[in-house]
């Protein structure tokens, strides 16, 4: 629309009645907005008439030189610093039936510099005190029944004492005191039978009266014998079973005196257990350094763990880390699609958000066999842990900073490279725009080679020193495609039902015949395969069996045996490898969908 001036507009809107001097500056008005209505009306036919023309106008597009130059493939991945030597400072207080974690009463500040026993965290230790004063309470009654004990045993063996010493020696001689009254009865009735025998020859006794004396001297027999049983039961019989009696009692006392004695060991135990955790409460520095909390953002809630009063702490959590600034490392998530790709012993380069322009070298250490757990409500992406160790620490590195990981899993010097956005996937092919001229752009098929997230190796179609576009898609209304197939022509769906693999590997090419271990594709995928062959294969015959695979761990890979012999060839590892790439993966593709960048080259 046109734009005209103001004053015009003012005019336009002022009433008709108006003196007669002014017509001549209104003709002057209507003059100016002619000439700025023809001004448009050209413009916009310029526009217009450019707009139809066919064909494309390369001087105003951006345009890449093609160059030799050196490939690098990283694998790139943030983490977060850490020290390879910490000194832990965890929970030593152990639960008790209910009482199993304790909450965080006070902590110390981080990043404050300590000394050997210098006070790191107090945890709440109220429950362990309620539960040391009733332990008081039964340690009190098992000292009462550990001395009752005593006591009974003392009894017992008194009783045994006084048993044998003095009962059965007094019950002894009362026997041998009534056998000696008895012998002396014997004799006198039998002295007294003696002389009535003689008075009653002579008359003088009566044969009733000296029956009687008869009678006498059996009775004193009776008697006699009668003390003497007497004894002999006390001494043979009596005694062994009082003695046993006793015994038995001591030895019932015994076991109660030392079932007392565990208990109370036992109550004193526990005791000593209360009174140890709630000293415990109290944690200390075991050494000097400075203080870096233990925090744990896990990817599940439950595992998240955050230093701060109210926090509970379980037995055996770190809570605080006192890191050796002298070995620092990072830790860091690799998505499972390229953690294939990453061995430890690969060296890597590590930029950190806090420094720029600092960069350290470091090592892959360690590649987790096992993915982390996964948030039930975050994203379902499985993400393995990897050490990297970082070469020669600055001291100003310090843990919790986040790092920028870059793997280095393969370079190449002296390469024909083009940016991935300048590759167009037409079909199952891949195409450049090549700039011919400034009004003229041709499309050329190219084959390729690996690719990172910026670059894809050529490996025919463009010689170095030609310009490819870095928009290629907006150039097909204008040149001449090679017709596609039907089956090519439909609309590609990306989902898991058209998963395409990296460029340079023929995706969606229907395999052609090769012979085992044949190569079918180039890059990646081959690099893979290589790894899962160098690992696996032990006879080294190119072939893995069954035996090889579930010897080592790696029977998830028998899922690639496609013709069912039972043994995985490399080729069948490719297509494998190709069919579990996912469009996400292929980075030309993901640049087709991105505005054109200015990268190095670009004219």
């Amino acid at each position: 629309m046109a734009s005209f001036p103001s004053s015009l507009l003012r005019s336009l809107r002022t009433p008709a009645l108006r003196p007669r001097h002014s017509r001549s500056a209104r003709r002057g008005y209507f003059a100016k907005a002619a000439i700025v209505c023809l001004v448009i009306a050209g413009a916009a036919g310029v526009y217009f008439y450019s707009a139809g023309k066919k064909g494309p106008i390369a001087e105003d597009e951006m345009f890449h030189q093609v160059a030799l130059g050196d490939f690098v493939h990283d694998v790139v991945e943030k983490g977060e610093v850490e020290s390879a030597r910490n000194v832990d400072v965890m929970s030593v207080v152990r639960g008790y039936q209910g009482l199993n974690n304790f909450e965080i009463l006070w902590v110390i500040e981080e990043g404050k510099m300590v000394e050997p026993g210098d006070v790191l965290v107090r945890l709440d230790s109220s429950g362990l005190e309620e539960e040391a004063k009733l332990q008081r309470l039964d340690l009190s009654g098992s000292v009462a029944g550990l001395s009752k004990a005593m006591n009974e045993l003392e009894a017992a063996q008194i009783a045994m004492t006084e048993y044998v010493d003095g009962l059965f020696v007094q019950e002894k001689k009362e026997l041998e005191a009534e056998i000696k009254f008895a012998e002396e009865t014997l004799r006198r009735a039998e002295e007294y039978y003696a002389y009535s025998s003689r008075l009653a020859a002579k008359g003088f006794v009566t044969s009733l009266q000296l029956e009687g004396d008869k009678f006498a001297v059996d009775k004193a027999k009776i008697e006699l014998d009668n003390a003497k049983l007497k004894l002999n039961v006390l001494v043979e019989q009596t005694k062994q079973k009082k003695i046993k009696e006793l015994e038995s009692a001591i030895g019932v006392a015994k076991a109660d005196l030392e079932s007392a004695k565990e208990r109370n060991s036992i109550e004193q135990k526990r005791l000593d257990f209360f009174l140890e955790q709630i000293k415990n409460c109290t944690i200390t520095a075991p050494a000097s350094g400075q203080v870096v909390y233990a925090n744990e953002r896990g990817n599940r809630e439950a595992s998240e763990f955050i230093v701060e009063p109210g926090t509970s702490v379980r037995e055996r959590q770190t809570i605080i880390r006192l890191p050796d600034y002298s070995a620092m490392q990072v830790h860091v998530l690799i998505n499972e699609s390229r953690v294939a790709m990453v061995d430890p012993g690969m060296k890597a380069t590590i930029t950190l958000d806090a420094f720029d322009g600092l960069k350290l070298d470091g090592t892959v250490t360690k590649v987790n066999e096992y993915p982390e757990p996964i948030s039930r409500f975050g994203a379902q992406i499985k993400r393995y842990a990897a050490v990297v160790t970082i070469d020669g620490t600055p001291r100003q590195i310090k843990p919790g900073l986040t790092a920028n990981v870059a793997i280095h899993v393969d370079s190449k010097e002296d390469v024909l490279m083009v940016p991935v956005q300048s590759v167009l996937p037409y079909g199952d092919e891949y195409y450049c725009m090549i700039r011919k001229s400034a009004e003229e752009v041709e499309p050329r098929k190219v084959d390729l080679g690996p690719s990172n997230n910026r670059f894809v190796i050529l490996n025919g179609g463009i010689e170095a020193g030609e310009f490819v576009s870095m928009s290629p898609r907006r150039y097909l209304d204008s040149v001449d495609m090679p017709e596609l197939p039907p089956e090519q022509s439909k609309p590609k769906q990306r989902d898991s039902g058209d998963r395409k693999g990296p460029p340079g590997k023929g995706p969606g090419k229907p395999p052609r015949e090769q012979s085992p271990g044949e190569a079918s594709q180039s890059g990646e995928d081959t690099q893979l395969v290589d790894r899962v062959l160098k690992n696996f294969d032990k006879n080294n015959d190119g072939v893995l069996s069954a035996d090889e695979l579930a010897a080592s761990g790696g029977e998830k890979y028998t899922s690639a045996d496609q013709d069912g012999d039972g043994q995985v060839q490399r080729h069948e590892l490719i297509a494998a490898a190709n069919a579990e790439k996912t469009l996400a993966e292929d980075p030309v593709r993901i640049a087709e969908d991105q505005s054109p960048q200015a990268v190095g080259g670009a004219q």
